[in-house]
């Protein structure tokens, strides 16, 4: 008899020197999150990719990864951002994992739109373990917290299993 194995999504919000991360084993099961970064000038997408992205594919062998979608004004500006999507992309084919490109656009239950203060709290009411990496509330002044990359790419997640119809087999309502 063939032992199924289990279906593990990898999350991913990119950043130039850096990616927020999230691997999920079921909507309600968090195996690890974290955030990975380089600070060497010029190789930059290259060691992420190299060192720490092929560390976390080969580890947890996730069967999706999902990344979230730039703005347009983004995709024309930042060259830097296209080099390492592309090597990512290239990498998750070496080892067949497909690539989905979400627009991460979460809304409240009456359609309102979400300050991403808010949806890391709701990430962090979903996942527990995360409350203690939940940053404080940014103030205008202050530019964003390097950890609410984690919550960005919890929240790509969500909005990856809610785009499904049918549940990916082995995220039935059993597993929750």
């Amino acid at each position: 008899m063939r032992r199924k194995s289990p279906i593990r999504i990898l999350a991913l919000d990119l950043h130039p020197c850096s990616f927020g991360y999230v691997v999920i084993e079921s909507p309600t099961k968090l195996l690890d999150w974290g955030v990975c970064s380089s600070r060497q000038k010029g190789v930059v997408s290259d060691v992420l990719v190299r060192k720490r992205l092929r560390l976390l594919i080969d580890l947890w062998r996730p069967v999706a990864l999902v990344l979230k979608n730039p703005p347009r004004v983004m995709q024309k500006l930042n060259h830097r951002r296209k080099g390492l999507l592309e090597r990512i992309e290239t990498e998750a084919r070496k080892h067949r994992i497909p690539v989905r490109i979400l627009e991460d656009n979460p809304v409240g239950s009456q359609g309102e739109r979400l300050t991403k203060y808010e949806i890391a709290r709701r990430v962090a009411e979903r996942f527990p373990v995360l409350t203690r990496e939940l940053p404080p509330k940014r103030r205008a002044w202050e530019s964003e917290h390097y950890r609410m990359s984690i919550f960005t790419a919890a929240s790509l997640v969500h909005v990856y299993l809610s785009s499904f119809k049918i549940p990916l087999r082995g995220f039935t309502e059993s597993t929750r």
